[in-house]
């Protein structure tokens, strides 16, 4: 603005058109604002599995959502139920599966924990519902299981020398423990009751006198590989009410009427489930 005695007068600028225009008006498209996390499942190992030691395991899962981001899978896993976990691998395609070189040391208390993130920063998880096992490879179950009644009263079990694991490699067991039961489960062991056990050397095992009290027995003979060296002294120290030890069941006859009744009558058996209860 410019002054000057008895009146004022106002300088304006002019801008040219040619610099400067206003445009049409426009709409932007809506945005979406996505405020809900991915759902994820794990799916396996999701609790219970027995895993081994110097295998590898396909943990899978399933993860969705309408926008999850590249690579948005982390994996991780815990040794100590959950307390701490760590870190598998934190950039993984949601792709449902992962093979996991499994850890060298034994561990009951497993789990594993898995995250999913979409575009918008949201992170959904989910853990196994239970723990599961990482544990020694075990012997491959003895075959050609067979019991003979010739005498019509004891029942004499046989099976084939184990040699190898489950996977097929070489091994050498320490022992074979075998397993009773009036009822054949074929699906399961956890209802078989502890017989007795013999070394790595002896293939048979004798039920004195079974063929007296009984009309039918089913017997699973498991092969076993002392590790830690606890299972065969468990073995050793496992007692019927009368006191008698494993080791005398196939060599004392004398005792066979107290090993035969207190045994069927399960009141003081020891279930399979049980004995790998103690194993651990």
């Amino acid at each position: 603005m410019k002054k000057k005695i008895g009146f004022v007068v106002w300088a304006f600028m002019v801008i040219p058109l040619a610099i400067f225009a206003l445009t049409g008006e426009g709409t932007s498209g809506a945005l979406t604002m996505d405020m809900v996390d991915p759902e994820v499942t794990v799916n396996y190992p999701n609790g219970g599995e027995e895993l081994y030691i110097g295998d590898s395991a396909d943990v899978t899962w399933s993860a969705t959502d309408f926008g999850l981001a590249t690579n948005p899978i982390k994996l991780s896993y815990s040794d100590n139920n959950g307390n701490n976990y760590a870190v598998l691998d934190s950039l993984e395609a949601n792709d449902g599966i992962y093979n996991w070189i499994l850890p060298s040391t034994v561990c009951y208390t497993n789990l594993i924990k898995i995250f999913a993130e979409d575009n918008f920063g949201n992170i959904g998880e989910d853990v196994s519902d239970a723990v599961f096992s990482i544990t020694y490879v075990s012997p491959a179950p003895p075959e050609n299981v067979t019991v003979d009644l010739s005498n019509e009263i004891d029942a004499v079990i046989s099976w084939s020398e184990v040699d190898t694991t489950i996977f097929g490699t070489p091994i050498a067991v320490d022992g074979y423990i075998v397993l009773y039961n009036e009822t054949a489960y074929e699906d399961s062991m956890q209802c078989y009751y502890f017989l007795g056990a013999t070394d790595s050397t002896t293939t048979t095992y004798t039920h004195y006198r079974v063929a007296e009290f009984r009309d039918q027995m089913f017997y699973k003979v498991v092969a076993y590989k002392d590790y830690r060296g606890n299972i065969t002294k468990i073995l050793a120290s496992l007692t019927l009410a009368n006191g008698y030890k494993p080791s005398q069941w196939s060599v004392d006859k004398r005792q066979s009427d107290l090993l035969f009744g207190r045994s069927i009558d399960h009141s003081e058996g020891i279930t399979w489930s049980e004995l790998k209860r103690r194993f651990k």
